[in-house]
């Protein structure tokens, strides 16, 4: 079976590298030897039959206006697939796109697609982490963070970990998990930096088409490199406060 990668908006949400998660999801499951198919969408395509993986990156206040008809076409159609398990992760802008709504100012509300329940406001002063570090499920999540926004979730909303170091979704937390949707903060790419979380999202795809995925000595060589990179980042990070 095929397991199919749809990143949507690639050409305008893409600021931070975020083109990265759907490479480092694609790589390691071919190392593991499966088949993987891999598409864009545009404003205006026709969306193909629900995706296994869905990825969006981040962008510009501009680019996620320009978005806004086209986004407000495909809701009905994101929150469907979410509901039915498609496994979708979203960074920065993608996150609060999906979200219930973005706000740029106090008189401009951008409804998003409803995949998670709350909203961003994107009218506050940028947020510039260089090493910015999530207590997650899958261990410390590290990366970059480059925004303007803070979330509000719903409180009975799970979000993806606590912040150890920067600001993610301004309340001690960062993004939101609802199904097997992700959102996050996180850049870097994310996916590229956390192989832990790649392969957790990874293996909920391949459960959808009757796959198993086994990382083996490839990934093992792989993940040494990823280590490195990481290990530059956490490098960064403040020693712990003492109590």
């Amino acid at each position: 079976m095929t397991i199919s990668i749809l990143e949507l908006y690639p050409a305008h949400l893409s600021l931070n590298g975020d083109v990265g998660n759907r490479t480092a999801l694609a790589r390691r499951m071919r190392l593991a030897g499966l088949e993987v198919s891999e598409r864009a969408y545009h404003p205006g395509d026709e969306l193909p039959e629900a995706p296994d993986i869905v990825t969006i990156g981040t962008g510009t206040s501009s680019a996620q206006r320009s978005l806004a008809a086209d986004l407000a076409r495909l809701a009905p159609v994101l929150t469907e697939w979410s509901e039915a398990g498609v496994v979708m992760f979203a960074a920065g802008a993608g996150f609060h796109l999906l979200s219930s709504s973005v706000r740029f100012g106090a008189d401009e509300v951008l409804p998003g697609a409803g995949v998670f329940a709350g909203s961003a406001d994107a009218s506050r002063p940028r947020i510039i982490t260089e090493a910015f570090a999530v207590e997650s499920d899958f261990g410390l999540l590290i990366g970059t963070e480059n925004h303007t926004s803070v979330f509000a979730g719903r409180p009975d909303q799970k979000p993806l970990g606590r912040v150890r170091h920067g600001v993610g979704n301004g309340d001690g937390t960062d993004g939101a998990v609802v199904h097997n949707s992700f959102g996050t903060h996180l850049h870097g790419p994310a996916l590229v930096l956390n192989p832990q979380l790649t392969d957790h999202l990874i293996t909920l795809a391949a459960a959808r088409v009757g796959e198993s995925y086994v990382p083996n000595d490839e990934h093992a060589t792989l993940d040494a490199t990823i280590d490195l990179a990481r290990a530059i980042l956490i490098n960064k990070l403040p020693a712990p406060a003492n109590k």
